[in-house]
Order: C-alpha cells, then structure tokens, then sequence
C-alpha cells in the first residue's frame, strides 16, 4: 500500500510539473541537440496512465539553430510537438532525451515523430514512403495527404491517408504488435465481423487499412439519438465475434482498476478527492459483487467512437487492438460509460439521455442490471481525467464534474438494483 500511495503522489507531483513553467528548459536542450531553437511551447494534452506514469504533448514553434559559425543548423521541416513522459522507456531510441531528477521519475524527451516506442510513426508521417505502403504503386506521392487523426504517445497512432479518390487508414503500434492487429483483422473478417479490411501486410509496425463503410455513430446520435438503432444488434455483433478470440491474451476490463482510475480523476479534480475516493471504493465493491456472467469472446473497446452504422445495423467494427476474451457486461459497460458522458462533451448531444435509457433497457436483457451500471460507472470515472487533461481550465473542470457525477449516477442506480438480491442471498 505504501509503495502505490508513493507512485500516486509522483504521478500528481509529475502531473503538476508538466503543467508548469518547468518544461520549458528541457523542451529548450531537447530541441537544440536536434539543431533547433525553441521560440515558444504550450501545453496542448496531458496523458495520464495510472501506474505507468504521465506524458505532455507540447505545440512548439522553432526556427533553425545556428552553428558556432554562424551557419544555421537544420533545412528538414520544422517539427510542431515535443513530448515529454515520465513512462519507462526500456531501451535507448535516437533522439531521445532524458533528465534524471533526484528523488523523482526521471522524463524522457522527443521530437515528434520520434516516439520511441512506436518505431513506425515517422514512416507512417512520410508522404513518399507512406503512398507505396498504403496505396500501392501507381499512386503519386505527391498527391498524398496526410491526417493526424489521433496520437497516444507511446501507445498508438492513428493517421488517414488520402490520394486522389483513394482513402487508406494506417495504425502505427509498438515494435511487434502489427502482426497480432493484422491475424484479429483477418479472425474476424474470415468470421463474416465487419472489420475493415487490410490493404497489405504490416511495416515497420504500420498497418495499413481500408476505410470500413457507414456512418459514424456518435454522427448518429447527435442527428437523433441513433433512433433507427436497434440496441439489440450492438450485442448481436458482440455475440457474432468467433470462438477463436476465446484464445487470445486477456485484458483486464477497465473496472479491474476503477481504484487506479480514480486517483487519476483526484490529480485532475483535487478538491473532489474525498468525492472520488469514496466513488471509486463504492464502484469496487458493486462490481466484485455483481454477477459478470461467463468469459465470452469481446472487442474491449466498444463505444460509439469505434462503430459505423449502416441500415441500423453495425457495418464497421474498429479498433480491435484489445480483442479477446472478456464479460459481455463490459464491452456493454463501455459502451453506455461512454454514451452517458456525450451530453457534457458537446450540447449537440441534446438527444443522448433518451437514448442511454433506451439502450439501457434494452442490455438489462442480455446482462446482469446491477453489474451493468456497476461496470458502467467504473468506465465513467476512468474518462473523468481526460475532460480535465484535454482542457485544463474552467471548461475542462465542468466537463470532468460532469462525468463525476454521471459515474455517481450509475453506482446508485446498481446499488438499488443490488440491494435486494443481497439481503437475499
């Protein structure tokens, strides 16, 4: 217990840190053994992994430096972020900066795209390099576009590429995490799972993806709550994933760690850490509690964000990074975790509290209701940090109370839900 109460106070001192002034001198010597000269930096999102540390992302704007002879230093393109991480980075990348800190984690610096876990990044960033691989030949380099779409430093990237008519997705992974991506794409696609569908064998740990077709469902229900979607074929296409998954790793669901979670949660809402606190052993105690039902194949990671819609029904399954085996509750969990936050994120989302009851009711057919909204509140909590990490001032703080008290919300209703099966047991 002490060694984990002394890993939260570093990963808050951290935390604090890189919200502060402080960057500015590595974020200085890091680009300058690069050969450029940082002219100014801002914070732009703060990435908190409960127990495996916390990274910044810093917008920087820089100019070539110059040599002791005057002579400027750099003709490549300027870079546009630096990070800087207090993750352990178990070998040595080029590139890479680190700072040892007396008493503390020592932190790590790079230039994007130099992350040094994910050795890909920079040819999946490169117009020419990037076309072949995605496209084939027959393309012009020239004519490729490339988008950022998202980046979890250390941890994965996602960027569209575009050429002509021509659209290609590209995951970029850790070193030796592609080819399991590709064998789950190709698992489920053989299994009839709308998967999109690989453009080629992965490189460099880059793979490269056909778009999948539909429409986005978070479209859907900011258009009308997804009205035309039937809950029921949400979990038809969970319960279509095949046997074979039942054979992959499994991955902790994300209410294995809703104590971790919320200590994140305290480091972004400090003056709620009693709050928190008493949620998180709460949310523990009505999912140790509650009835997950058996170990079924799962996708891991299902939330609006990772669905396309078609004629009501699913047409595109994505992201399968955590595919395996699992509880139906929590991939239902995730799902309502998320949908019950969107009202706070955006006010497009004006439709999303009749939907949450109708998909609610509809999964209490397929799952226990008091493990559901155990699960769900846990899943709540855990995207408490980053409403408050992404804007980190008074919007931010609105955002993450709201998710706060969307997680409360959920216990209180597994907790009525509970209560009798309890005192009859």
């Amino acid at each position: 217990m002490k060694a984990r109460q002394a890993r939260i106070v570093r990963e808050q001192e951290t935390m604090a840190l890189l919200e502060s002034d402080a960057p500015s001198d590595l974020l200085h010597r890091t680009l300058a053994a690069a050969g450029w000269a940082l002219e100014s930096w801002q914070l732009g999102s703060l990435h908190h992994r409960p127990g495996a540390g916390v990274t910044g992302v810093y917008a920087v704007t820089v100019r070539p430096a110059r040599s002791a002879s005057g002579r400027k230093g750099r003709t490549s393109p300027p870079p546009a972020y630096a990070c800087i991480t207090s993750c352990a980075i178990p070998h040595a990348a080029d590139g890479v900066v680190v700072f040892h800190r007396r008493g503390a984690d020592p932190l790590t610096v790079w230039v994007h795209p130099a992350d040094p876990l994910l050795p890909g990044l920079p040819l999946a960033l490169d117009q020419d390099r990037v076309t072949a691989l995605a496209f084939g030949p027959g393309h012009v380099p020239g004519e490729t576009g490339l988008d950022l779409r998202s980046y979890r430093p250390l941890r994965r990237a996602v960027i569209r590429a575009d050429n002509g008519g021509d659209r290609r997705y590209l995951k970029v992974l850790r070193r030796h995490a592609a080819g399991g991506l590709a064998d789950r794409h190709r698992m489920l696609r053989a299994a009839g799972v709308p998967a999109p569908a690989l453009a080629g064998d992965p490189v460099q740990d880059v793979v490269a993806m056909h778009p999948a077709p539909g429409t986005p469902l978070a479209d859907l229900l900011m258009r009308d709550g997804a009205a035309d979607v039937d809950p029921h074929e949400l979990v038809a296409v969970l319960r279509s994933l095949p046997s074979a998954v039942l054979a992959l790793p499994v991955r902790p669901p994300w209410a294995a760690r809703v104590r971790d979670y919320g200590e994140g949660a305290v480091a972004a809402l400090p003056e709620q850490s009693a709050r928190i606190r008493r949620l998180a052993e709460g949310i523990d105690e009505a999912v140790r509690t509650s009835d997950g039902g058996p170990l079924v194949p799962t996708h891991g990671d299902f939330y609006e964000g990772n669905l396309l819609i078609t004629g009501g029904a699913v047409s595109g399954l994505l992201d399968v990074d955590a595919l395996g085996p699992g509880r139906l509750v929590d991939d239902l969990a995730c799902f309502l975790g998320h949908l019950a936050v969107l009202p706070g994120l955006h006010p497009g989302y004006t439709h999303v509290p009749q939907a949450l009851l109708r998909f609610l009711r509809a999964f209490d057919e397929h799952v226990d209701p008091a493990a559901l909204r155990s699960r769900a509140a846990a899943v709540s909590l855990t995207l408490v940090a980053g409403a408050r990490r992404d804007a980190a001032d008074d919007a931010g703080a609105g955002e993450a109370l709201s998710r706060l008290e969307v997680a409360e919300q959920f216990l209180t209703e597994a907790r009525a839900l509970g209560a009798p099966r309890a005192r009859g047991a």
